[in-house]
Formats: structure tokens, sequence, C-alpha cells
């Protein structure tokens, strides 16, 4: 065989032989990343599971940014609201952040109450509205958890992906039903997620490797979907997401993925 034929040869199986590496390698770094958020997730309590979320959105400087906050309703939220919430009169946002929606839905002429977990988002939120002229308000709201005085409102809406970041399906489903007092029949509930068409590989080797651990604490099982990037987040199906809302007894009324997963409900 000529030389020019052998170096040929041998160029293309170099390749190949790379890219038999570079595939292999990475499935054992998503399973070995699998396996490490599974036992996170195993050993990590509910005290700590919070206390992770507060300090990614401590340490990230975004969420207390005047120009994310002032940049106005991402598309999906502009087509829902506009479908949905034209008729609405006033609003309430929980888990608010630093008020991104709060000022956008109080100069599009709502009235807006906002309620945020975390003490210094809620802080800088509020101060942002008076820096702002706006009359809505940014108040603390214990983590999962609704106001104390009830107020009916004609829309709900449940900020940026927050409902995702609940911990468990239990803990989701009892936060809904909390809401009911604070709706009436024509208000309109707003919720946001992290979207997967289905459950993966991935999140099979995290249930089982985080239940593994759960099983010696007694503590409620993981469910598939579950994650930890660094802080606690649930990816739901289109299914999963509307299965909880009914067993809740809301009524769907729309569902729309746009990068996310995003529905509006009724009761």
């Amino acid at each position: 065989m000529n030389w020019y034929k052998i170096v040929a040869r041998f160029s293309h199986l170099s390749f190949y032989c790379l890219e038999k590496v570079y595939v292999a390698v990475r499935k054992t770094v998503s399973f070995m990343q699998a396996v490490q958020t599974g036992f996170w997730l195993g050993v990590m309590g509910e005290k700590s599971l919070d206390y992770s979320d507060e300090l990614v959105y401590n340490q990230t400087k975004k969420y207390r940014d005047d120009q994310y906050n002032l940049s106005g309703l991402y598309e999906w939220e502009k087509q829902m609201i506009g479908k949905h919430f034209a008729g609405c009169r006033n609003i309430m946002v929980i888990a608010a952040g630093g008020g991104r929606e709060v000022v956008a839905l109080s100069k599009m002429g709502y009235e807006v109450d906002g309620f945020e977990c975390n003490a210094a988002l809620a802080d800088y939120g509020d101060e942002l509205l008076k820096r702002q002229g706006i009359r809505g308000s940014v108040r603390f709201l214990e983590r999962n958890t609704v106001p104390e005085e009830i107020k009916q409102y004609d829309g709900i809406i449940i900020g940026w992906g927050a409902y995702s970041f609940i911990d468990g399906s239990g803990k989701r489903m009892k936060f809904l039903k909390d809401l009911y007092p604070f709706m009436h029949k024509d208000s309109s509930l707003l919720l946001s997620v992290l979207y997967e068409k289905q459950k993966n590989k991935t999140d099979r080797i995290i249930k089982n490797v985080s239940n593994f651990f759960r099983f010696f604490s007694g503590r409620e099982k993981t469910e598939s979907g579950d994650r930890l990037v660094p802080d606690y987040m649930h990816y739901f199906t289109e299914e999963e997401l509307r299965n909880e809302l009914t067993q809740c007894n809301y009524r769907i009324k729309d569902f729309l993925v746009l990068g996310d997963g995003c529905i509006v409900a009724g009761i």
C-alpha cells in the first residue's frame, strides 16, 4: 500500500478513536454528575436545601440589578398575560424576586402585591419600586406559604420557575390548595416550571441513588425529575404538571412551552 494511503487511514482511525473516547468520557462524567446529585439530594435535609437556595440567590447579583428588573416581561409572560389576564384589575405575585414582574405589571396598569421569601431580594424589590415611583410592593413571605391576610385577586402569578423550586409534590400541592381563598371563580393562576419532554436515564439514576440514602433517614422519597444545580429544582413533563393541578381541583386553561413550560389554570 502506498505511504500516502497509510497516512490517510491512520488519520481517519485517530479521529474515530478520539470520538469514541470523547463519547465514553462524556457518558462517564454525566453518570458521575447524576450520582453526585443523587447523593446530595439523599443526605441534605429540608433546611439544607432551603439554605442552598438562599446561597445561590444571595450570591447572584443579577436579581438585584436595576437593568434586569426593569427589563420587562419575558416573551411567554407577555403571551399568557395578554391572553388570560387582560381583564384583571389586581394581581398577586408570589416569588417576586427583585420585582421584575411587579414593575412590569404595575406599568401596565395593574394593582400588584408582590411577595418574596428571600429577604434581601424583597428589600431590594420594594426599594426599587419606591425609586421608580410605583405604588406596588414586594414584601417578605416565608418560603412555600401564602400571606396571612386573605384578599381575593383576579390573577395570581408564581414567579419565574419558582414552582419547580418547591421540594416534593406533597408540598407543591399543599401550596396550590392554600391559594384557593385568594381566588374567585374567574381568577387565573399562572405558573412556570423547568420543563423536559420526558424522563430520562439521568432522572432514574438520581432518584435511585438519592432514595438509597433517604431510606436510612426516613425522609420522603426523591421524585423523578429532582435535580441539584446546585440548588434544588424539579423538572416537569407536561403530563406531570397537569396532573398536580387537576389533583388539586384546578381547571387547566392553557399550556405553553417556550424554553420553559408555563400553565394557566383556574379553580
